[in-house]
């Protein structure tokens, strides 16, 4: 006769921490409010101790405490409303990417460029267009399973641009 265990609780499962990436160094805005905050703390305890000490309330430290206290709510609104959205754009706008609130691009949208960009008249200059032709194989190849086609773009690549040496590791000869 087997005897069956009844739990009431479930077994832990592993522990999720969370990473910290030490490499990624914090945003202007994180580093702002971390100095502007940890200022108003220290002002806001001088006051306690200082109001506790002297018996009445020192007007200066209380000002100095909401002058901090506004400061920290004017550049965290003035970063979160208007420094980083423009530098999302600026960023997006420089990079090629999507701008805020557009449409993420899709493979298909990389597809056509990258298409129109290998087959353009004047060409670009050539770096460009051989590095744009390895990736097209690539989707090619990894997206659409075409692996003739990716095949037929690098061959026309390597009649174009025979001593490209970016070439040389696409297909080894």
């Amino acid at each position: 006769m087997k005897l069956r265990v009844r739990r009431l609780r479930r077994r832990a499962g592993p522990v999720n921490l969370l990473p910290v990436d030490v490499t990624d160094p914090p945003s202007v805005r994180t580093v702002v409010r971390g100095m502007l905050g940890a200022a108003t703390s220290l002002a806001g305890l001088a006051l306690v101790v200082v109001s506790i000490a002297a018996e009445h309330i020192e007007w200066r430290l209380g000002a100095l405490v909401l002058a901090l206290w506004g400061a920290w709510s004017f550049f965290d609104s003035l970063f979160g409303w208007v420094v980083e959205p423009l530098g999302e754009l600026v960023g997006s706008a420089l990079t090629g990417g999507s701008f805020p609130g557009d449409k993420p691009i899709t493979i298909e949208d990389e597809t056509a460029m990258l298409e129109h960009l290998v087959a353009a008249d004047p060409p670009p200059p050539p770096h460009r267009v051989v590095l744009a032709g390895i990736r097209l194989a690539e989707i090619y190849r990894t997206h659409e399973h075409d692996a003739a086609k990716a095949e037929a773009v690098i061959a026309r690549l390597i009649s174009r641009y025979p001593d490209a040496p970016e070439l040389k590791y696409v297909r080894p000869a």
